[in-house]
């Protein structure tokens, strides 16, 4: 058929190569987005979407959205809790086949699923990419956009050795009295595993449920799973349990090799403490397509560092700080009203990790002598204010 040429090739349908094709598309682009998998794809994931997400695009995300969540259930594996609203639903629940779906449909962009990329080559002019049915395609640039295990990585010699932790997640089925009692409400359980957390998050008719942990080669992710969701009557043991890697952006490294770039997981652009990367993806495809735009590809990474990056590493240390004292984190930082109100407006968009930290000491001093009661069962409290 000879080779098809394009102005830009997107590997990978998630959020990031979604979202970057969109706005490449919407500029005029001739944009070809190639994903392995048959679309739409199941892709394993809590589904956790912040309100600020929506509010990228200008069309409606209203027929995806499964839930929106008023309050956070705060617990400590003791049984210990705190629960807290969420101000104006900041975050939604939403399936990730249908959420990444949702963007790539509104993309005016050639789409091209189960056509994993086998070969990759770069020459001064561009890119050319062939798939597992032969086919050969050229644009002169890529977008990387194929998840923390990303092949586009590896082949253009970008991909980091550094650790990175996982997650396992299941879809649980549950009658109507237990999915009311989490209609609007997302659980955290904290303390279990080490350098982790679990959840519970509603969907429309079901639970989505999971365990993560930041540590390298945690053990024993699925027996404390099945454990402590079956505390919580929620029993997982029989239902598919699907595990996905978490990439966790430790230091600046490369994004770009020539004309290359990397978004979304692949950059490891995920949040070190909350294991949220849809915001980040979605972001950094959207400064992937200006930068292409411009022609101002040297710029990239540099973007992407000041404008995601370099919070996330002051996330890390949040991270490292609260996992590695769950139980003093727990006492000290759920119970503490003013973090949880950090906590907000972080998932709102409205404050960052460093600026968290400039404000840590006079939050801890003042939240010592306001610190929010537990027993077993819960404490509701309202932080709406401010």
């Amino acid at each position: 058929d000879g080779v098809m040429d394009y102005d830009t090739i997107v590997v990978g349908t998630g959020p990031a190569g979604a979202s970057t094709a969109y706005w490449l598309g919407e500029a005029g682009q001739r944009v070809l987005v190639l994903e392995k998998e048959k679309l739409p794809r199941y892709k394993p994931c809590g589904g956790a979407v912040p309100r600020v997400v929506f509010d990228r695009f200008p069309f409606s995300f209203s027929g995806i959205i499964e839930r929106w969540i008023q309050y956070a259930r705060l617990r400590f594996r003791d049984g210990r809790e705190v629960v807290t609203d969420l101000p104006n639903y900041p975050v939604a629940m939403v399936m990730r086949d249908e959420f990444d779906y949702h963007i790539l449909r509104h993309a005016r962009a050639d789409v091209r699923d189960q056509s994993a990329v086998t070969d990759l080559e770069q020459d001064e002019s561009g890119v050319t990419v062939t798939t597992a049915s032969g086919k050969s395609f050229r644009a002169s640039c890529l977008v990387g956009a194929d998840g923390a295990n990303s092949r586009v990585a590896r082949v253009t010699g970008l991909k980091q050795q550094d650790w990175q932790g996982g997650a396992i997640e299941a879809e649980v089925p549950v009658d109507d009295e237990e999915l009311e009692t989490y209609s609007n409400t997302a659980l955290f359980v904290f303390g279990t595993p080490e350098q982790g957390y679990l959840w519970v998050f509603p969907k429309e008719k079901h639970l989505s449920v999971g365990i993560g942990s930041f540590q390298a080669g945690a053990s024993n992710m699925r027996q404390i799973l099945e454990r402590e969701m079956g505390r919580l009557g929620i029993q997982v043991a029989e239902e598919r349990q699907e595990g996905h890697p978490l990439p966790v952006y430790l230091q600046r490294k490369p994004l770009r090799r020539d004309r290359v770039l990397l978004v979304g997981d692949a950059a490891r652009l995920m949040d070190p403490l909350l294991g949220e990367g849809i915001r980040h993806a979605v972001d950094s495809g959207q400064i992937a397509a200006e930068s292409l735009l411009t022609d101002s590809l040297q710029g990239y990474e540099q973007r992407i560092h000041r404008e995601i990056g370099r919070d996330l590493i002051w996330g890390k240390r949040w991270a490292d700080l609260f996992y590695g004292n769950p139980r003093r984190s727990f006492d000290l930082g759920v119970r503490n009203p003013f973090f949880l109100k950090e906590f907000v407006h972080l998932l709102t968009g409205r404050t960052s990790y460093r600026h968290m930290a400039a404000r840590a000491l006079p939050n801890l001093l003042v939240g010592l002598f306001r610190r929010l009661p537990v027993k077993q069962g819960c404490t509701k409290t309202s932080i709406s204010g401010g």
